[in-house]
């Protein structure tokens, strides 16, 4: 494999990440509104999925030389 098709390859996984975090993120702010999610411990196991992707983006962003992830705190809120 070419460095090209390695750093497409990287890209296309750096992609496939955020639009996973992003849902992540999206269903923890839907859960977060509803108690009973809350006390069966989805919510807990949903925010510990989107933290682990949060780290996967940081690792991948790496891997592409950006080594500044102080915007991803921005962009990619995990809540509560």
């Amino acid at each position: 494999m070419d460095a090209w098709a390695l750093s497409e390859e990287r890209v296309a996984a750096l992609t496939r990440i955020s639009r996973t975090l992003e849902s992540l993120i999206e269903q923890l702010r839907a859960l977060g509104e509803d108690s009973t999610n809350r006390s069966t411990g989805q919510y807990e196991r949903l925010k510990a999925r989107a933290t682990q992707y949060r780290w996967f983006l940081e690792v991948q962003r790496e891997a592409l030389g950006l080594r500044n992830h102080r915007i991803l705190d921005e962009i990619y809120r995990i809540p509560g």
